[in-house]
């Protein structure tokens, strides 16, 4: 061990080196502000070398806005009102850069008259730009849970959460609404118990228990519709969607349940009326098709003794009784042509048809050898584009064609022949002019157009003429039963397609079909 005399020779340099390699920041001030002395640490941080703090006050590396607060608080601990107290100030580096600095001022007397201060302060900039950041966060933090605790207490459906043993955590004030029991009632007790019915008990026990073990989930995040139970007792619809996370390190279970009994007892309803309607078009179809088929005999037997009764009596009739003669067999004849399209009509209402692959260029020229007689008198003028092989029944699709084609030769302006163009393209559902179902917004169609130079009609009429019997001219004008364009329709309705129509008088027709292409 070195001898007392050099330790004091040598104590001088020690103290230096020490305080030179001392990571904190220590500085020796004259009563006056003047700096002493300050170690490496202190000149490295601030950027000024020896020179440039020879002489200068303390006061100058001072951040502004701490310069009052340190000179109180350093003339405080000179006059010995302050001791071991800590103190949080800026320094003001070279570049202009500002670090917080952290620690203590003492004071060295003298027979009681002070002779300097010692300050060791360590860099705490970086600590407190995190504790501020942390700060910051924890109050998001707060704000996000205040705003979620917020939007659960103020939820339009009922929020439940769930450990994983079942037990009630949270209860909003729908849920209380929704099921009669308080937030206090049901804290901490079993889901099972209050809300679920008694036969749905086993499969959410073994439901959880299977989440848990192995992490298979059947209803997570998707919405169910099932039944719950009211304090009362009543079961009643609700939709239900359940979501996972953590709380505390342990899973829980948020549920979120919205009463959805008007909702299905209008399902309920509208099943039930939409089963009563197939039931009666179904009747209304046997009873169309049994008494079309129970007509035709009588109304061939009038048919034919008014053309006997012609034959025999022709010259022994007035005038005024071959008029009423005439009468009867062009009633008869009308008769006739309406049981032939109901009976054509309760065919094609008959779901049950084979669908096969349709060339409809095909389809469209036999149409075209059935009308010869009508194209040839009304010099009609026919043409296609580019038409699809579409999945179709072969005699519905003749019969949807027959009937539009024979409509544009019927319905052409007098003096002017008859102009029909059919073509066709792809478009997606999404792309008609129509109000196409959700299901169908994204699939393909072939969308079919038959457009005439015909008379045309006003567009108000544009869905009525699909009805049944309905005419927007008198039989006088031009001959038909009303019955055509509905048989069209109820075709492009069996196709799971869309068919829709667009006149303007004197200026012709466009019909346009689609018809799945997929």
């Amino acid at each position: 061990m070195e001898h007392p005399s050099n330790f004091h020779q040598h104590s001088a340099e020690w103290l230096e080196d020490l305080f030179d390699h001392a990571h904190d920041l220590i500085q020796i001030v004259a009563v006056d502000g003047t700096l002493l002395y300050v170690n490496k640490s202190w000149s490295s941080v601030l950027g000024y070398d020896n020179q440039e703090l020879q002489g200068k006050s303390i006061y100058n590396f001072i951040n502004e806005d701490d310069q009052d607060a340190y000179k109180d608080y350093r003339n405080q601990v000179i006059n010995g009102q302050l001791a071991n107290v800590p103190i949080v100030f800026k320094l003001q580096a070279k570049g202009g850069k500002s670090f917080i600095l952290e620690g203590i001022v003492s004071v060295k007397q003298k027979n009681g008259i002070p002779l300097y201060t010692r300050g060791i302060f360590r860099d705490v900039t970086l600590r407190l730009q995190n504790e501020i950041q942390l700060q910051h966060l924890n109050k998001e933090l707060k704000e996000r849970e205040h705003n979620l605790a917020q939007l659960l207490i103020h939820a339009p459906d009922a929020v439940i959460v769930i450990n994983q043993q079942s037990r009630i955590l949270f209860w909003n004030p729908k849920a209380e609404a929704l099921f009669g029991w308080s937030y206090k009632e049901v804290l901490q007790q079993d889901l099972s118990a209050i809300i679920v019915p008694p036969q749905y008990r086993e499969a959410h026990t073994k439901g959880m228990k299977r989440y848990l073990d192995t992490g298979e989930a059947r209803v997570l995040n998707t919405t169910i519709e099932i039944t719950a139970l009211k304090r009362t007792g009543e079961e009643f619809y609700v939709a239900l969607t359940i979501s996972h996370t953590m709380q505390g390190g342990e899973p829980v279970f948020i549920a979120f349940i919205r009463d959805i009994t008007f909702q299905k007892n209008n399902q309920q309803e509208l099943e039930r009326k939409t089963k009563q309607l197939e039931q009666s078009n179904a009747h209304l179809e046997d009873f169309a098709h049994a008494a079309s088929h129970d007509m035709k005999e009588p109304l061939r037997k009038i048919r034919t003794f008014a053309n006997m009764l012609r034959k025999t009596t022709n010259e022994r009739l007035t005038e005024e009784e071959s008029k009423m003669l005439e009468r009867i067999e062009t009633s008869a004849e009308r008769m006739q042509l309406l049981v032939d399209d109901l009976l054509e009509f309760s065919h094609v209402s008959d779901q049950q048809q084979v669908m096969e692959a349709i060339n409809l260029n095909d389809k469209i020229q036999k149409v075209l050898v059935d009308l010869e007689l009508s194209i040839e008198e009304k010099k009609a003028q026919i043409s296609t584009t580019g038409l699809p092989t579409v999945n179709g029944n072969r005699r519905q699709l003749q019969q949807l064609f027959h009937n539009l084609l024979s409509n544009a030769i019927k319905y052409n302006k007098p003096g002017f022949p008859p102009i029909i163009h059919i073509k066709a393209h792809l478009i997606k559902g999404a792309e008609a002019p129509i109000n196409t179902a959700a299901a169908d917004k994204e699939k393909k169609f072939h969308l079919i157009e038959v457009s005439d130079n015909g008379i045309g009609f006003e567009q108000q009429y544009a869905t009525q003429i699909f009805e049944m019997f309905k005419r927007l001219h008198g039989k006088s004008e031009y001959s038909g039963t009303g019955v055509g364009l509905a048989i069209a329709c109820k075709v492009v309705q069996n196709h799971n397609g869309y068919i829709w129509a667009e006149g303007q008088p004197g200026v012709g027709a466009t019909f346009k079909i689609l018809l799945p292409a997929d």
